[in-house]
């Protein structure tokens, strides 16, 4: 890995804060491990070992799911009834019973905003990097440039890949946005050994093995001995030339070949994404549809060690619903409701739902009046996020919407605020602050605050 600089930190009291609307984060480049006393102490904290970030890309509605408004008037409140939840007071959409039964496992933000353009690529580049960019688009700026994302972030910190050869951070299937358009999950200035394993699409249904990529596979006439042999070759090869050693590129080259090697000869990758391994209950509990087998690796990958995995089933913005919105969420919500309740009820199963912090969130909700496509068109200004295990407590509803349903009334949250929730409770601490390969100081987030209502 690069040589680089100290982490160092700066005193919560020294940030303003920004009302309500804040952005979030981005991490400098190349540390140096143990950085000081307050990262000692930041780790002592830790509370967690990985995180699940499920992303509903394209805008779930927050009024057909998390935040009903059934008193409202017709042109709002739509089409869907509401039931009760294991919650005392909670109500939530219909087509999320599985959920309803599992809210004392997670917390409620339903009052969540942004200020960014009120578009996708804004949204996806808050959700992913913690940080606001208004230039983000499919035919403006199509990737993270100045900030890496929270997952590239997390491993840099970690080390790019775990003792068992398994990669810190892995998107399944893939680290694009909007049918590959956009990549807002890429690792800006960290460099290319921070970028996520990509796994690629998880099986349709529960009978069908996952392919695995083509990158864990070696060739038939390259053997693991044989592969062995190069790489102490090329090692030797290198220590002759000792100006090679000294350049920066030639050591970037060296930490990808590392990186390759550590995942090819390890056994980790393959192991946890061998869904046949699982018993046929297991994988039918999760769901015949892809969200569902997808969860279920993401369930496996942490088990192994992987610390962040991004899970974006629906990349080409299959909850983009300017038309149908109400066909549309029918379809979608039953199969996210039982994979996502399959998941935590697994997690907390085997112990593992405080060690492992899930996300559930979109990029943006659903405009308050209905189309006349029947429809709900963009709204970034109020939706509502689930955030659930890591030692966080459980069972909260935080925040409020207005009647309609168009803007925080009560508590207003922010995406960096999720982002320091977070990186707090995996031990990193939200308000440090890093150097880029230019040495420019670059603050982990624009606000480290982390949501105290959620600390247990």
């Amino acid at each position: 890995m690069p040589v680089g600089v100290p982490l160092m930190f700066i005193p919560e009291s020294s940030l303003t804060r920004r009302q309500w609307m804040c952005s979030t984060l981005a991490l400098g480049a190349f540390l140096l491990p143990g950085a000081g006393a307050n990262a000692d102490a930041a780790r002592r904290r830790q509370r967690a070992r990985s995180t699940i970030f499920i992303m509903l890309e394209g805008g779930m509605s927050h009024l057909e799911s998390w935040d009903p408004k059934p008193n409202a008037p017709k042109e709002v409140r739509g089409e869907f009834g509401t039931i009760a939840t294991a919650v005392s007071g909670l109500r939530i959409s219909e087509h999320l019973p599985r959920l309803a039964q599992q809210a004392h496992l997670y917390n409620l933000l339903r009052s969540v905003h942004c200020d960014a353009r009120n578009d996708h690529s804004p949204g996806m580049h808050l959700l992913l990097t913690g940080w606001e960019n208004t230039n983000a688009g499919v035919a403006l700026e199509t990737t993270n440039r100045k900030h890496p994302a929270q997952g590239c972030i997390l491993a840099h910190e970690r080390g790019v890949v775990s003792p068992s050869g398994a990669p810190r951070f892995v998107a399944l299937p893939r680290a694009r946005q909007i049918g590959g358009q956009v990549k807002y999950a890429g690792p800006s200035f960290l460099g290319s050994t921070c970028e996520a394993f990509e796994t690629g699409d998880a099986p349709a249904d529960a009978s069908r093995p996952m392919q695995l990529p083509p990158s864990l596979g070696l060739a038939r006439d390259l053997p693991l001995g044989r592969l062995n042999d190069r790489q102490a070759l090329r090692l030797a090869l290198g220590r002759l030339n000792v100006a090679l050693e000294r350049d920066p590129t030639a050591r970037r080259i060296d930490a990808q070949y590392q990186k390759a090697l550590q995942i090819l000869t390890g056994q980790g990758m393959c192991e946890a994404l061998d869904l046949q391994r699982e018993p046929v209950s297991v994988r039918e509990r999760y769901g015949n549809h892809r969200i569902g087998q997808s969860l279920l690796l993401a369930r496996r990958l942490v088990e192994r060690d992987v610390t962040y995995v991004l899970v974006d089933p629906y990349g080409n913005n299959d909850w983009d619903t300017h038309n149908e919105n109400f066909k549309g969420h029918k379809a979608l919500l039953p199969p996210m409701d039982q994979a996502v309740a399959a998941l935590l009820v697994d997690l907390e199963q085997r112990g593992l739902l405080d060690e492992v912090v899930v996300v559930l969130a979109s990029e943006m909700g659903r405009a308050p009046r209905i189309s006349g496509h029947a429809g709900r068109d963009h709204w970034t200004y109020a939706y509502s996020v689930m955030i659930a295990g890591g030692g966080l407590t459980r069972g909260q509803v935080l925040g409020e919407t207005t009647s309609k349903g168009e803007w925080p009334s009560r508590r207003p949250v922010t995406v960096p605020e999720i982002h320091a929730t977070i990186y707090r409770q995996l031990g990193i601490d939200p308000n440090a602050i890093l150097h880029d390969a230019l040495g420019r100081p670059i603050p982990i987030l624009p606000e480290g605050r982390p949501i105290r209502e959620l600390i247990a």
